[in-house]
């Protein structure tokens, strides 16, 4: 029963995910001018988000926020963190903080979103040293338009279910640029589309809570593998309380 409810949630994720994209990318390209495309496209994708997380997955018996704490918190400006146990935790943080997130060059093999990466306002972050480079300059300068910027530290999701070390990228540019960091802390009761081979077997509905943090912000010489122990620190005290 789990497996046939997941390819059915697939192939509803492929088809309401066309249907969305079928309408915001004419309307984009065809009425936007050249280069304000992307950021108003991408609220598109933000609506399509947040309403696949409110509406159809709770009605299916997949998942449900039963739990927002702390949305006020999430200021214009900054860093958005959050621990990545999901597939979903995209779904979930940006439908809720429309944000220009870091995406690994593996959102090619999405089948939805290969096709329309181009045009969708993200950070492409290739693991070379020259990709490394190019993502850090790119959110930099969003940073220094006062944009939002959202990045999961972990740099994959979680096999089992704990939070894994923190990468220093996102706490390096918050350190330099002096903006406040947002952790989010996102806990399911159960695996789902983990790395865990059994979290794909969609069963019994899973309930999430989602806490946001107060914001965190480089403290005068503080060097960024403080900054980084000082927020992984406080996503593993809260994610254990949760």
């Amino acid at each position: 029963m789990g497996i046939l409810k997941s390819i059915f949630i697939l192939i509803a994720y492929i088809f309401t995910g066309g249907i969305v994209l079928a309408f915001a990318v004419p309307i984009s390209l065809a009425f936007l001018p050249f280069g304000k495309h992307k950021k108003v496209f991408s609220y598109f994708v933000f609506g399509y988000m947040k309403w696949a997380v409110k509406d159809p997955l709770p009605l299916f018996q997949v998942l449900e926020v039963t739990e927002l704490i702390g949305k006020e918190k999430v200021g214009k400006s900054g860093v958005l963190i959050s621990n990545h146990q999901s597939f979903f935790d995209g779904f979930l943080v940006m439908g809720n903080f429309p944000s220009i997130p870091l995406i690994k060059s593996s959102y090619k093999f999405n089948p939805l979103f290969a096709w329309i990466a181009a045009l969708f306002d993200f950070v492409p972050l290739e693991f070379s040293p020259a990709g490394l480079s190019k993502a850090d300059e790119t959110l930099r300068n969003h940073l220094k338009n006062n944009e939002l910027i959202y990045i999961c530290p972990e740099g994959t999701r979680s096999l089992d279910g704990k939070i894994g070390k923190f990468n220093s990228l996102a706490f390096k540019i918050a350190n330099d640029t002096q903006v406040p960091i947002f952790p989010v802390v996102i806990k399911y009761s159960r695996p789902i589309l983990s790395k865990s081979r059994q979290s794909f077997a969609f069963g019994k509905k899973v309930e999430i809570k989602i806490h946001v943090l107060d914001e965190i912000s480089p403290i005068g010489n503080e060097n960024t593998a403080k900054l980084m122990q000082r927020v992984q620190t406080a996503v593993e005290t809260e994610f254990e309380k949760m």
